[in-house]
């Protein structure tokens, strides 16, 4: 019945596509052009302005990727509006969008031009690991709230699209050295070559050291701090195989090593070493535009505790997606998509050798975007994920077996919006979502790891975490300050969130702490932002996002046993404001960050204890100046108005302070 579904869902999509009219092949930078502003396709699918999306979102672009003056993705993140990052360590960062943000986030779905970058087997993104370097980036789409109708699981609280410039139609030859405090020294370097106007090739490397903060940590904590380093190198070919057709081949290859902070504020030395590989075929055809993805990402994870040098935890995880998707535009005012999917994810049982959790998912959706009136545009999407899970190999410990693995799941996701443009100024939306975070692959029985007296335990019966939204916003063009305001507001729902350990019951060989769901919690919240230039070189944005979350956990599964507490754990208020300053050869940069006072978590037995965080304001600074055309100077600093503050439950960060040199070619 379940595959009835899914075929009778991807025909009615396809039925449609008569041939009236064919798609455009998606060149960004043209887009971009052609309408004045940035181009997202991470809400729909399909190319559209970003002041058009029905969805609430931001575009970063590669100017300001330049300005932020960070050195990795998370620091540009933080400038956002409406983003949380908790930097733990110099190199261990946790981001989410909305509030719910603390080690291993799980609830942000992140992607290299549409591939899956989010790890799997515990739910998170290890962002030193990503294959992409700073200067490759076009542009990054942060979508905000739900998007699992067109990525799938796990895009529910928000999702970040990072895309790199296309080799056959734009050009990046780039390198940067850096160096600076904790014995920073780094560089990369991007290039771009081109066959004539049927072939590009691009190629990024990239390699840092640095060493971790100084400042006091945990005493279960010390000696995690061993050296932090990350290396990779990603290539990516598109070929023009015929006009209407091309070809796209990638490769990367990833290692890091850090301390990181696990569950709660608890730290372990950990490293990466990360693969992946994709295929993908463009066609422009009398039936729409046709993209078919294939694609495996690979990593291996050592876990390294602060009294031992050999890992005490390995993880083998791999994913690999299959992909089909049709885009068709029917004149002027309907864009449908339609989208079949299949994915396999496997892992290696942590302390069972010869076992293997894995699940098989099968997903059709599709999208339908239509114009209504000039002013008004309706879009609606549904998806339907089915799946299988499943284990094999060496039995799991009782009272479980290898058959209790085999469970089928089927769940819809959905996004609906409304956009009202009823003049050239303004335009409102009003938005609902439904997403689903599937349990990671530790919840699902990949870990079954055992210390003296206590065992814990993955289950199979877990249910996924579901999260719906509600949303209203408003765009408001300001001509005389040459800016705009936005407004949102948003009442979000989540239900069935899960811990890896929720209840915990004695057997035999002392306490057992299995995985499981542990409750509900809403969220109410605001975005007020304004942004704007003036005197010609300057320009400017502010943002505050109040939002109040209210936790409801099951008896079963108190707070210090499960160790997750996000309505203490979540600030009320926060506050950004960015200014920029450009003339001639110079560029220089601010950008503050306020945050009322809240709670961290700390480890605490099988769980956490709450521990206060004072309210604290930072700034980072940036100052360039282009001493050729080819190359400029810059000074960055990170928390420079404090050598050191406490921002989150773990060690305090320290001031930032580097320098870097680039050359474009």
């Amino acid at each position: 019945m379940n595959r009835m579904l899914f075929a009778a869902a991807s025909l009615a999509a396809l039925a449609v596509a008569a041939p009236a009219a064919r798609a455009q092949t998606i060149d960004y930078g043209s887009l971009e052009q052609l309408f004045g502003e940035p181009v997202t396709t991470s809400a729909t699918g399909s190319p559209q302005k970003a002041t058009e999306a029905p969805v609430d979102m931001e575009i970063i672009t590669a100017d300001d990727i330049r300005r932020s003056g960070a050195r990795d993705i998370p620091g540009v993140l933080a400038h956002v509006s409406g983003v949380n990052v908790e930097r733990w360590t110099n190199d261990s960062t946790d981001i989410s969008v909305r509030g719910y943000d603390q080690g291993f986030s799980p609830r942000l779905l992140v992607l290299i031009d549409g591939r899956q970058v989010y790890a799997d087997y515990f739910g998170f993104t290890p962002w030193s690991t990503l294959p992409v370097e700073l200067s490759e980036i076009r542009q990054i789409e942060v979508v905000k709230g739900p998007n699992s109708a067109l990525f799938g699981f796990n895009a529910v609280g928000g999702v970040v699209n990072i895309v790199t410039y296309n080799p056959l139609y734009d050009d990046a030859k780039t390198v940067t050295l850096l160096g600076g405090t904790q014995g920073l020294a780094e560089g990369n370097a991007v290039g771009i070559a081109k066959l004539g106007d049927w072939a590009g090739l691009r190629i990024g490397v990239g390699g840092r050291s640095d060493d971790d903060f100084t400042t006091p940590q945990l005493a279960a904590n010390i000696g995690t701090r061993r050296g932090d380093n990350r290396g990779e190198i990603n290539i990516e070919g598109v070929f023009r195989l015929a006009d209407n057709v091309q070809a796209t081949i990638e490769a990367t290859r990833s290692q890091a090593a850090e301390d990181a902070v696990v569950e709660g504020s608890n730290n372990d030395y950990q490293k990466y070493l990360t693969s992946s590989v994709k295929g993908q075929i463009t066609a422009d055809t009398n039936f729409g535009l046709i993209t078919g993805t294939v694609y495996s990402n690979w990593i291996d994870a050592q876990t390294f505790n602060a009294a031992v040098l050999t890992p005490v935890v390995t993880v083998a995880n791999q994913v690999t997606v299959v992909q089909l998707q049709d885009l068709y535009k029917i004149g002027t005012d309907t864009t449908l998509r339609a989208d079949l999917e299949y994915r396999h994810n496997t892992g290696t049982a942590l302390d069972t050798p010869g076992a293997n959790v894995f699940y098989d998912v099968l997903s059709a959706s599709v999208m339908w975007e239509w114009k209504i009136a000039p002013e008004w545009t309706l879009t609606n999407a549904l998806r339907l994920d089915d799946l299988m899970l499943g284990r094999d190999g060496t039995a799991p410990p009782a009272p479980f077996t290898n058959a209790d693995w085999n469970r089928t799941t089927v769940e819809p996701s959905f996004n609906s919006g409304v956009v009202w443009r009823p003049d050239d100024v303004n335009a409102f939306r009003a938005t609902a979502a439904r997403g689903v975070q599937v349990p990671n692959l530790v919840e699902f029985g990949l870990q079954n790891f055992v210390e003296p007296g206590v065992a814990l335990r993955g289950v199979p019966d877990i249910a996924p975490t579901i999260v719906t939204n509600y949303e209203f916003g408003w765009d408001h063009q300001i001509p005389s300050l040459d800016g705009q305001f936005r407004f949102a507001a948003f009442h979000e729902q989540t239900d069935e969130l899960s811990a890896i350990n929720a209840t915990a019951s004695f057997g035999p060989t002392g306490l057992v702490v299995f995985a499981g769901n542990i409750g509900s919690s809403t969220a109410d919240g605001l975005e007020l932002e304004f942004s704007g230039k003036f005197l010609k070189d300057w320009h400017w944005d502010l943002s505050y996002t109040p939002e109040i979350i209210t936790d409801h956990f099951n008896p079963a599964s108190p707070t210090a046993l499960t160790s997750a507490d996000f309505q203490h754990t979540n600030p009320d208020h926060i506050v950004k404001a960015n200014i920029g300053w450009a003339h001639d050869k110079w560029e220089i940069d601010l950008h503050s960050q306020y945050q009322s006072q809240t709670f961290g978590l700390v480890p605490n037995g099988l769980g956490a204890s709450l521990t206060p965080i004072s309210d604290w304001f930072s700034t980072d600074a940036r100052v360039a100046y282009k001493v050729t055309d080819w190359a400029t100077l810059a000074l960055d600093g990170q928390n420079i108005t404090q050598s050191t503050q406490q921002q989150t439950a773990g060690p305090k960060v320290e001031r930032v302070v580097f320098g870097s040199v680039t050359f474009n070619f």
